[in-house]
């Protein structure tokens, strides 16, 4: 039976929870924590789920239990419901919190954030990388953009078309204007899958926000060096030539938004996943082996599971998780309007545009792929430009 913890320091917010639920006792076994610290002792005595907390409270706030969770439970999944409505303290919770929702909230949209973060949850077997993903709140940012992002919100003419254009050089911050666009805490209805889409949603004032709190990403040591800096670029080229193969707008946006995050697994795992990260790569090396497979074979499962797993976690639109977990499923094929086969094929174009091959110098083979040398002189185009 899932263990789902309520913290509020108002009693009768968890009496209403407690009722609003009253249906889902043999489902979960729900506790009810009045504060913080009274949350941290019952953690102590046994871990939970999910956490569901209030952000402004006496003494320890909704935020800072979250970071304590974070730390000493990283695997259980982390939302807020609040009626908090200050933007600063927002924005910091987004980089702590898997999932907002804001008060008053009905028992209906509490209780399918719960399931999502649940159902989420059993997408991934493996404990240890269950553990892995759910210690990181946010993917890291390069402070490249942050510098340029905070410069052009210094403009009063700047737009969000300007703003999107640098949100989307950096699969870190785009994966955070799209988590915070999309969340619940909002109340919008309809999700957003693009950088502009999600600029134009949140508004001026709270990207300006979200770049004020870009220390907080510091918190989980970014990942450095040229592997990193040539992820970057290879996950920025994979989006950029997958923005080229549709026909239809809506489609090419889309699809530039998962192929900007194709590879935020790899991302991830390249700045926590330790000494089974570095053994998958030496297995893919010496076994002439694709990493996905070898992480397969190490870790229980590969980055794109465990990009998709981050990103569902962050209740991101399906059609941006399903392309991230399935770019090294589904073959390439010819440039339709499936944003899977888009990702995927343009995943393979960047590679061999630039002739980088992946962190392990995974072979990449295009054979069979319908008007292959259109696509490659247009990956090309886009590699010139970029470089």
């Amino acid at each position: 039976m899932k263990r789902i913890l309520f913290v509020d320091d108002e009693v009768a917010i968890l009496e209403g929870l407690r009722n609003a639920l009253r249906g889902e006792r043999k489902r979960w076994k729900m506790e009810f924590a009045a504060g913080a610290q009274p949350a941290l002792e019952k953690l102590a005595a046994g871990s939970c789920d999910v956490i569901v907390t209030d952000m402004r409270m006496p003494g320890t706030d909704g935020i800072d239990l979250l970071k304590e969770v974070r730390r000493l439970h990283p695997r259980v999944a982390r939302l807020v419901l609040s009626g908090y409505a200050d933007l600063d303290r927002v924005a910091e919770a987004t980089a702590v919190a898997h999932q907002l929702l804001t008060k008053p909230c009905e028992a209906a949209l509490v209780r399918g954030a719960i399931e999502r973060a649940l159902r989420v949850q059993d997408l991934v077997a493996s404990d240890t990388l269950r553990q892995l993903v759910c210690s990181c709140g946010s993917l890291p940012s390069a402070p490249s953009v942050y510098q340029a992002l905070t410069a052009a919100l210094g403009n009063p003419d700047t737009d969000a078309k300007r703003i999107a254009g640098i949100i989307e050089r950096d699969v870190g911050m785009s994966s955070r204007a799209l988590k915070f666009a999309n969340s619940a805490y909002f109340g919008f209805s309809r999700p957003v899958s693009t950088i502009e889409a999600a600029v134009v949603r949140l508004g001026t004032n709270a990207v300006r926000h979200l770049a004020l709190t870009f220390e907080v990403f510091r918190m989980w040591g970014a990942p450095s060096g040229a592997g990193f800096e040539r992820l970057e670029r290879h996950a920025l080229l994979t989006a950029r030539i997958a923005r080229r193969l549709p026909s239809k707008k809506a489609i090419a946006d889309l699809a530039f938004a998962a192929g900007l995050l194709h590879d935020a697994g790899l991302l991830l795992l390249m700045g926590s996943g330790g000494e089974s990260f570095s053994a998958a790569i030496d297995r893919a090396r010496s076994r002439g082996v694709p990493l996905h497979v070898a992480e397969a074979e190490v870790l229980g499962v590969s980055h794109a599971e465990v990009g998709a797993y981050l990103l569902a976690l962050w209740d991101l639109p399906h059609d941006v998780v399903e392309p991230v977990a399935l770019h090294h499923v589904r073959a390439p094929g010819e440039a339709g309007d499936d944003v899977v086969s888009i990702v995927a094929l343009a995943n393979l174009l960047a590679h061999e545009a630039t002739g980088w091959t992946g962190v392990e110098g995974e072979r990449v083979s295009l054979d069979g792929v319908p008007d292959i040398e259109r696509w490659r002189e247009l990956a090309r185009g886009e590699a010139a430009a970029a470089a």
